[in-house]
């Protein structure tokens, strides 16, 4: 398993997934929705934990094995008041997109904070292209 700490600002959400991305393998299969679910785990860790505050952090661990990819976000724990979120707000959210990009998915509250974890299994990515869809290369 591999880790790294980083800031808890939103300019470090790029950076997370950057460094996520070159833990994997080349030719991952899923490297494209390993970006996508590090960005999501991040961005929550940064505007809904105390990660979010001045001088917070979290922790991106990655775990690469021979069947799939785990990815976990360490944050410092949810904020005593959630963040507002304005009317037209972007994203997606957090159960829309890992939930359907993961072949598993958890939230665990800590002594010392929160850790979503999710995994994508590499056969995820190899299933065969439905009737009438080409597989582009």
């Amino acid at each position: 398993m591999t880790a790294r700490a980083f800031a808890g600002v939103p300019e470090q959400v790029p950076a997370a997934r950057v460094w996520a991305l070159g833990c994997l393998p080349a030719g991952c299969p899923r490297a494209v929705d390993v970006a996508l679910v590090t960005s999501e785990l991040v961005t929550n860790a940064v505007l809904h934990s105390l990660s979010g505050v001045p001088g917070g952090a979290f922790t991106v661990q990655v775990e690469v094995t021979a069947a799939a990819v785990e990815v976990s976000v360490i944050d410092q724990g949810p904020r005593p008041v959630p963040a507002r979120r304005e009317a037209g707000a972007s994203g997606w959210g957090l159960a829309d997109i890992v939930a359907c990009l993961a072949d598993a998915y958890e939230a665990t509250l800590t002594p010392a904070g929160r850790v979503a974890w999710c995994r994508l299994d590499w056969a995820a990515s190899s299933a065969t292209p439905a009737d009438g869809m080409e597989t582009v290369r």
